[in-house]
């Protein structure tokens, strides 16, 4: 091997040496950054023969990235589990405190509070001031009824609210991975750069907690984009976006042909929006509705089968309603204490009507129950979804943390790592360094003797 030929050699693993420092030193900088993970320069061997003259060394090879495939899905899996349980978990706080169970508070207490006014009015049918105790309990449970649908409809317009939200934001995410794909496609070299893909990576990771996707990656570097494993979200250099129609009460997820997709959606924060208004909001609504009708319609049945104080029937019920929504239309009609019917036909006088109302309290009326076991039943139930949903929040955080950490393992950047791999590059930097400055004094020794 000639001097030259050494000399070569060593200034090309000094080129490659330098290379791997700014890998080491670009990998120490992004530690931290979103989506980066780390990358290794690898040296291919030089064909070593000195009878052709070939002086070996080593010469540049691929920059190759550490990150996992199956990782990274596997994070996005528990990302839209997580935003799906997490998402409902919140939905069902906003509502859980209009659904009270405690004695005496909420819709239960006001309906507690009105038979215990009846029954005391039975006691006294002729009392004044227990008959207008009867209509102002009366008055306030109409008002409790109408306090929890009101709650069950502020649950849905904030719904509708984050629905629209979320759906932005998922043609946001999508905007940006058009113009990655862009970027990608135009310049072959920058499928290797490992900002672009850090940006594509952590871009994905924020779409998942929005809604689930499965992700194909073209030769080309570009990535397409499958809301649901179905709908193209983004393919290649064109973002297709979504939309949410209201013109339903069961909010629908439209493609950008206007087709209906809701039903291919199974993860993120928009299925558990979606669940939420078309399932459990309507299935509370339904029996806070069955509720308020049965508990209006028994009461006025049997206060317009007695007498009132002047041995009349009475002409007005003591709740109004619109049948199709009782629960937030009912109110009371406006009734003086003398028109309230303690008496029956066959006693005039009496409070034996006033003891049959009385009666009601506890008598099961609806579903074999009586009101406030009904209602009761209605509140556990939001509590116990609310409990299902916290209780998987929490599990789902735990395995996405898992998820996280796994993927951290096996690609994230390590500052030990990096160090040692560090020291080793600049011994080895420095070793051939030393070593081309001698070829470099016997060089000019070598030509000196020639002159």
């Amino acid at each position: 091997m000639s001097l030259f030929g050494a000399l070569m050699s060593t200034a090309g693993a000094l080129r490659a040496y330098e290379q791997s420092l700014q890998v080491i030193q670009n990998n120490v900088t992004n530690a931290d950054s979103p989506g980066f993970v780390r990358q290794r320069l690898y040296f291919t061997p030089k064909k070593l023969d000195l009878q052709q003259g070939l002086p070996g060394g080593v010469a540049i090879g691929d920059l190759i990235s550490s990150r996992d495939a199956y990782a990274e899905r596997n994070v996005w899996r528990q990302a839209h589990l997580f935003g799906r349980s997490a998402q409902q978990a919140a939905d069902l706080e906003q509502i859980e405190p209009s659904f009270k169970i405690a004695a005496g508070a909420g819709l239960a207490g006001a309906m507690n509070l009105f038979f215990n006014a009846v029954s005391s009015w039975s006691v006294n049918p002729n009392d004044p001031v227990a008959r207008q105790v009867v209509l102002d309990r009366a008055s306030a449970t109409a008002r409790a009824f109408q306090e929890n649908a009101i709650a069950l409809g502020e649950a849905r317009y904030s719904i509708d609210r984050q629905v629209r939200d979320t759906v932005s934001r998922i043609n946001q995410i999508a905007l940006r991975l058009q113009q990655l794909n862009v970027e990608l496609r135009s310049d072959a070299r920058k499928r290797l750069d490992p900002s672009i893909d850090a940006q594509a990576y952590a871009t994905l990771e924020e779409l998942a907690q929005y809604v689930d996707f499965t992700v194909l990656k073209a030769e080309d570097g570009s990535f397409s984009v499958l809301l649901g494993g179905q709908t193209p979200l983004v393919l290649g250099d064109k973002a297709r976006f979504v939309e949410a129609d209201f013109s339903t009460p069961e909010t629908a997820i439209l493609n950008d042909s206007g087709q209906d997709i809701t039903w291919q959606l199974a993860g993120g924060s928009l299925k558990g929006l979606l669940e939420t208004k078309r399932e459990l909001l309507p299935a509370y609504e339904g029996e806070l509705n069955r509720l308020a009708l049965s508990f209006a319609e028994n009461v006025n049945a049997i206060l317009a089968s007695g007498l009132d104080q002047s041995g009349s029937s009475p002409t007005l019920d003591l709740f109004t309603f619109d049948p199709l929504r009782p629960a937030a239309t009912l109110k009371t009609n406006l009734l003086q204490p003398q028109d309230l019917a303690a008496a029956s036909p066959t006693a005039p006088g009496g409070n034996a009507n006033a003891l049959r109302l009385a009666a009601l309290a506890t008598a099961n009326t609806i579903s074999d129950l009586s009101f406030t076991e009904f209602y009761g039943q209605l509140a556990a139930r939001v509590g116990k979804d609310l409990a299902y949903f916290r209780e998987a929040k929490t599990l789902q955080q735990q395995l996405l943390n898992q998820a996280r950490t796994l993927r951290e393992q096996q690609s994230a950047v390590s500052l030990d790592e990096e160090a040692a791999r560090l020291i080793e590059a600049q011994r080895a930097y420095q070793a051939n360094a030393q070593l081309f400055r001698v070829l470099n004094e016997l060089t000019d020794t070598l030509i000196g003797l020639l002159r």
